[in-house]
């Protein structure tokens, strides 16, 4: 949810190129650590015995079988009961709903540099997050990590009901806060988003860790 545009954050300069007005920081991966290999695990674990060991070394193949509902989840267009339910079918199983939950969700560590760095800058640039994420994900990271409650605005594919790196999904995000593609600055640590979003004319960082990412501030001027 986006809490404000830019209005408050001063004007436009014309048709000339701007100076960078607003960071836009990837959640998963940038500010906050995440790992799709402890879902798994996590999701094994549900599983009789026989059955998780049946797809125990088929993360990818099952993954991919059941994009359309991750997809669907991701973009705000299924409940969390209907992507248990897609699983459910797919493994011909059933799964214990908060157990289901608890899976899903415990798969965030502890906010580090990067966040502390974000916070350093939220003193001179407004902030907010765009994540391809969910709703379960969202509130699981806003409560473990209220350290990134700083943020002006959060905007999630969920709400906006696209994913990175959709032309749509930066359209409405920048709709959204109210400023020009060139005057905004992403920080993703996916290539296939930074160059979405670089060829609608946003800046663009390709994050690769907090000290390459202090190095890259600094040739901007940002730090």
């Amino acid at each position: 949810m986006v809490s404000q545009g830019l209005s408050g954050f001063g004007g436009l300069e014309g048709g000339r190129m701007s100076e960078v007005k607003v960071l836009l920081w990837d959640l998963g991966g940038v500010l906050i650590p995440f790992s799709h290999a402890r879902l798994w695990r996590n999701f094994l674990r549900l599983l009789p015995l026989g059955k998780s060991l049946a797809f125990f070394w088929r993360r990818d193949a099952l993954q991919k079988r059941l994009s359309e509902p991750l997809d669907a989840f991701e973009k705000g267009l299924c409940s969390f009961d209907d992507l248990k339910d897609a699983v459910e079918k797919e493994l011909k199983v059933r799964l214990d709903r908060e157990k289901f939950r608890l899976a899903w969700n415990d798969i965030f560590g502890l906010p580090g540099e990067t966040a502390a760095l974000a916070r350093e800058l939220h003193e001179k640039y407004p902030c907010f997050v765009l994540s391809n994420t969910n709703v379960e994900h969202l509130d699981f990271v806003k409560e473990k990590a209220p350290e990134l409650l700083f943020m002006d605005g959060w905007i999630p594919s969920y709400e906006v009901h696209a994913l990175k790196p959709q032309k749509e999904f930066f359209e409405k995000a920048l709709s959204l806060i109210g400023v020009r593609p060139q005057e905004a600055l992403l920080i993703d640590d996916r290539s296939e988003n930074i160059s979405g979003a670089a060829s609608l004319g946003l800046q663009t960082i390709l994050y690769r860790g907090p000290e390459d990412l202090r190095t890259q501030f600094k040739k901007l001027s940002i730090l």
